[in-house]
């Protein structure tokens, strides 16, 4: 933190009045209670600031007084703000301790705290002690509520979610992630609970609350106005200005270092302007357009290559693992140039008669089609139940439904492992629900019917699925779901497994290696997200859900913030390291030419109901149901739009 002007001079201030506080003392010729002098004596070589009406000694009262009163208000301000954190993170993090937490700290509120004071000095005679539990419990309340309100904010953020997903307990969660942000307020917390602790202090013993035992500052004053001496004569100079100034210094250095630190900023925050490293895909054009109002359902338009056409597999995206090639598996795709387009690679039907080949822009995508049959649910219903053995992800009868009302409706369908599949549909369709249940994220009180991934149930108990090693989910906004005070290097170290080495360097070199995969160098590892670009961001949440090489990855919309170029950037990067790893890749979508360009099968749902589950060629040369025909139909007249153009 960067240290301003008047944090400095007040933080000067205050560390002099703990040098006197500890120094002090021991330079006092006498006892703060000793009668050593005459009285209201003035300041001499022997008593430098003079002595009270008791003829003791002014200056070490003034001493012992800052080390007791500093030492009162050092503690109360320690035990509010560690009450008023702790508290407050339990309340915002846990509803079972919200409603008991918050409720105490109402009825603390509307209870007046001088009259609580006075009755609990009444029956303890006002040590020390008793003072500062008295008010350190009476003050922590109004900043728990601040910190409350805060947490129960960053809760539902996907970077919160993101740990809750690999099983961070509460609270590794609490100290790592939510803390860092809480931290403004208990410095603040800290440096008013200080400041309010010594004056009230001071008040309460100039009442004669205090404790007779001790010199303080108050007491000082207490005794200063007890006698008509002090102000008939010159005596208050040295009786009731020390401990005047005394108080106001202490109370404007702690003022000055709460300002600064309200406008202060960490130091070397600073925007990358420049983007890190090179995609294949930039020997392509952009095959997003931005999207038009004529047309409500297209949303993806593919436009020209410019430049020599170049494969797929010169882009270096690999061709898709064995394990997805049925028993007549076409050879090498072959890369076609007609009118001046790059062409994809041809898939040859279930015969082994080519297809014709079709541009990126209105037809199938370039990947080959599992020979499997496909599954076509019927639109009045749900699906027939999907029976694949070894499926990758699987549901059986699946339905969410919030307070009865239905979300998604009962669904049945099987992927094979190694395959990527396309979600399709309009925004509320059911396709972000449907991701986060099969992930497992959502209540298990609102699912009925079965899911299944890596043949693991994920509801209804059983072996969980270790998430982030099993399967890993990328979230839509890519800012959201990173923590922006931890750095990136320390983010993908969170999930690797607990196996891993413990050593540093290990662990730092498996980060590297992950965003090298993603094409980023190793100095990304030191940034904050706030320091990269929304293409570097998608980078790094792909990194993040790769570095484990897990089975299964959902793909809840990872370009949806993008423009349209670094749109087709991530998603070749995507497809291509799904294929190099052989994962099976869910990919939520609402952009038709991403589904017909990235997969292999597509899913077709409408107000939470699947329609169609079919190979992405069957999809687009005969669609089952009105509503693909008019998907299809609206991307087809936006494509044309764009050539005429």
């Amino acid at each position: 933190m960067k240290w301003t002007r008047v944090q400095i001079v007040g933080l000067g201030m205050l560390l002099l009045f703990l040098a006197f506080a500890v120094a002090g003392p021991m330079a006092a010729r006498f006892g703060p209670i000793a009668f050593e002098g005459e009285r209201l004596s003035p300041p001499t070589a022997i008593h430098w600031l003079g002595t009270n009406s008791l003829g003791q000694d002014l200056f070490s009262q003034l001493a012992y007084g800052a080390r007791s009163t500093l030492a009162i208000g050092l503690m109360v301000a320690v035990l509010s703000t560690v009450l008023s954190g702790v508290l407050g993170l339990a309340a915002g993090y846990s509803k079972r301790l919200d409603p008991v937490i918050n409720g105490a700290a109402n009825v603390l509120l509307v209870i007046p705290s001088l009259l609580l004071i006075l009755i609990v000095i009444a029956f303890t005679r006002g040590g020390i002690g008793q003072l500062v539990l008295t008010l350190g419990l009476l003050t922590w309340p109004g900043y728990m509520r601040l910190i409350r309100a805060s947490v129960l904010s960053l809760r539902e953020r996907e970077f919160v979610k993101a740990a809750q997903l690999y099983r961070a307990k509460p609270g590794y969660i609490l100290r790592r992630h939510l803390l860092p942000f809480i931290m403004p307020l208990l410095r603040t917390k800290f440096l008013m609970s200080f400041r309010q602790a010594v004056a009230m202090e001071a008040g309460l013993s100039f009442l004669g609350l205090g404790d007779p035992n001790h010199a303080t500052w108050g007491k000082m004053l207490e005794q200063a106005f007890q006698q008509n001496e002090t102000w008939l004569t010159a005596a208050w100079q040295w009786t009731v200005l020390p401990p005047v100034v005394s108080l106001l210094l202490v109370t404007v250095s702690l003022a000055m270092l709460g300002e600064g630190a309200g406008r202060s900023k960490p130091a070397g925050w600073s925007m990358l302007s420049s983007r890190l490293g090179t995609g294949p895909a930039e020997q392509l054009s952009a095959f997003l357009a931005p999207a038009g109002a004529a047309e409500p359902l297209a949303t993806l338009a593919v436009g020209d290559v410019a430049g020599p056409p170049a494969s797929l597999a010169s882009a270096g995206i690999p061709e898709p693992p064995a394990s997805l090639a049925a028993a007549d598996a076409p050879e090498s795709p072959k890369t076609l140039a007609v009118d001046g387009r790059l062409q994809p690679p041809v898939a040859p039907s279930a015969a082994g008669a080519p297809e014709p080949p079709y541009t990126m822009a209105g037809v199938p995508a370039p990947v080959p089609v599992s020979a499997a049959p496909a599954v076509v649910p019927s639109p009045t219903g749900p699906a027939p139940r999907a029976s694949a053995p070894g499926a990758a992800v699987a549901a059986d009868s699946l339905r969410v439904a919030y307070d009865g009302q239905a979300v998604l409706h009962p669904l049945s369908f099987a992927l094979a492992a190694g395959s990527i599949t396309a979600v399709v549909g309009e925004s509320g369709s059911g396709k972000t629900t449907l991701a986060r249940t099969l992930y497992g994220l959502q209540p298990e009180h609102t699912v009925q019917g079965d899911a299944y991934v890596c043949g693991r149930r994920m509801y209804g108990g059983g072996p969980g699925m270790k998430r982030w090693q099993d399967a890993a989910f990328i979230f839509q906004d890519a800012r959201l779901s990173l923590n922006p005070l931890l750095t990136i290097g320390r983010q993908l170290q969170e999930v690797l497994p607990k196996g891993f080495p413990s050593a540093k360097r290990a662990r730092r070199e498996a980060a590297a290696q992950a965003l090298r995969e993603v094409q980023l160098e190793e100095r990304v590892l030191d940034c904050y997200p706030h320091e990269l670009s929304g293409g570097m961001l998608s980078r790094v949440v792909i990194a993040l859900a790769l570095i484990n090489k897990p089975s299964v990855l959902i793909a809840d919309e990872p370009t949806g913030a993008l423009d349209p170029i670094v749109k087709q950037e991530i998603m070749e990067l995507l497809v291509s390291k799904v294929r190099q790893h052989g994962m099976t890749l869910l990919l939520i979508t609402h952009d038709i030419g991403a589904a017909l360009y990235a997969a292999e099968e597509v899913m077709i749902l409408k107000d939470g109901r699947l329609l169609e589950h079919t190979s992405k060629q069957r999809w687009r040369t005969a669609p089952q149901n009105g509503y693909s025909k008019e998907l299809l139909g609206s991307y087809r007249r936006r494509d044309r739009r764009r050539m005429d153009a």
